[in-house]
């Protein structure tokens, strides 16, 4: 019993057991307009010595011959950027917001070919803190092996992040009467 609590207490085997985000649901949260300005972002941390309990962290694991696991940071350069694309900031809406990056923990997988994010944010509306969880899983691989023990994050293993961390923010912000799209 308490092998079994480890193993699903852990971020990667909740992602690696998660079920898949249905296409219908990927499409809405691309397309929901949240009509926010972010003005601030905060809670950048990249990991020096990464690990599961890293802040930002992408965990890739494969099968290719042998089993290789390795923590690394997102290749994400610009964050506040990154995160104002990923949700829809738009300069000129009335609806200002800051965001508290809390976690985001992304994995990818060869067996099967999967990819999966988790992100929390702290959405800021003026004094109030509103916070927003998501989980998304996408089939496919979203890296390449590019050595038996290197791989690299592709485009879509990115859009994944980009995606989990939209339907964190619209999370946060929905309104307590609507329904979980999540």
């Amino acid at each position: 019993m308490l092998v079994f609590l480890v193993l699903v207490g852990c971020a990667t085997n909740r992602l690696h057991f998660a079920p898949y985000t249905s296409d219908v649901d990927l499409l809405a949260i691309e397309n929901h307009k949240t009509h926010t300005a972010v003005t601030d972002v905060t809670g950048i941390e990249r990991c020096s010595t990464c690990s599961e309990m890293s802040k930002i962290v992408w965990h890739a694991a494969n099968y290719n011959g042998g089993l290789y696991e390795g923590f690394a940071n997102i290749p994400v350069a610009n964050w506040p950027e990154f995160i104002r694309q990923a949700i829809g900031s738009e300069a000129a809406a009335s609806m200002k917001t800051r965001v508290e990056i809390e976690r985001i923990f992304i994995k990818t997988w060869n067996s099967p070919d999967y990819y999966a994010c988790q992100a929390k944010l702290s959405v800021y509306v003026g004094a109030t803190k509103y916070v927003g969880e998501s989980t998304v899983k996408i089939k496919g691989s979203g890296q390449e092996l590019v050595a038996p023990r290197l791989a690299s994050m592709t485009g879509e293993g990115l859009k994944a992040v980009s995606i989990a961390l939209k339907a964190a923010y619209i999370d946060a912000l929905r309104d307590p009467g609507e329904d979980s799209a999540d």
